[in-house]
Parts: structure tokens; sequence; C-alpha cells
């Protein structure tokens, strides 16, 4: 028994001195009222607790999954690509980059469990994305995607 239960029972008991039936009545409104009551608490709760696990949900994919090839750097990257293709007819030997799409990659190759190559070229570090060798430019703006070229 609850103390809202035990609080209202002795209030309507002492109430039942004077007027019998008025009390039957108000006891089975209140306990309607407190039903009534929980199933909306409990309807509340349930959804609250759908809404959580649905963003758990998102946050594990995210994490876990990551972001999907259509966002991040890899679309720039693709994008320049595909300008390289249209006028070259094939796939770049080099592109440069920043900093944080450098980290981008190498998290890629992590993510999709593909063997991460990286070299040093012209004394500065290189992974291989794709066909093509992706040199990190540090002094560049972290989000940097460089046009793609050839050797010579």
């Amino acid at each position: 028994m609850t103390r809202r239960e035990l609080v209202t029972v002795g209030a309507l008991g002492a109430l039942s001195a004077s007027a019998p039936g008025e009390v039957a009545g108000l006891v089975a409104e209140s306990e309607a009222a407190a039903a009534q009551s929980a199933e909306m608490i409990s309807a509340q709760a349930l959804r609250d607790i759908s809404e959580e696990l649905g963003q758990i949900r998102r946050l594990l994919r995210d994490g876990l999954v990551g972001p999907s090839l259509s966002d991040g750097v890899v679309v720039e990257i693709r994008r320049q690509f595909g300008l390289f293709m249209r006028a070259n007819q094939k796939y770049p030997d080099f592109c440069e980059i920043g900093p944080a799409v450098f980290t981008e990659l190498y998290d890629w190759h992590v993510r999709h469990r593909q063997p991460i190559e990286i070299t040093r070229t012209d004394n500065r570090m290189a992974i291989r994305f794709m066909f093509t060798a992706m040199i990190l430019r540090p002094e560049q703006d972290p989000l940097y995607v460089g046009i793609p070229f050839d050797r010579g």
C-alpha cells in the first residue's frame, strides 16, 4: 500500500461516519483516478524508454559503422577523382590532402577492414586510397582536398 493510498483511505475513513454513500463514491473515484494515472505514467515511461533506445541505436550505428560513403571527406575525394577521370580517362597517381582528411581515410581503412598502405613520397607521408597516393600536407587546412595530378 502506497503512502497516497494510506492517506486517502484514512481521510475517507474519517468521512465515512458522516456520509457512507458519498464516501464509497469518493473512494471508487480516487481508485479509478489512481489506476488511470498509473497507466498514463507507464505509457509515458515506455515512450521515453523507446526514444532512448532509438538514440542509443543511432549512436552505436554511427560509432561502430561510421559515416556512409555518401557523406564526409570521401565524397569530396570522389568528386575530385571523377573530374580527373573525365579529363584523363584514368585514376590520378597523387592527390594532396590535409591532416583531418588523412586521419579520416585511415579510419575508413580500419572501419572497412582494408589493408593500410602508408608510404613516404618526396619526404611526405602518403596513404593509398583506391588507386591513388593521398599525400599528407600538414600545413594545409585540415579538410583540404587538393586537385589530383599524375607523375611528372
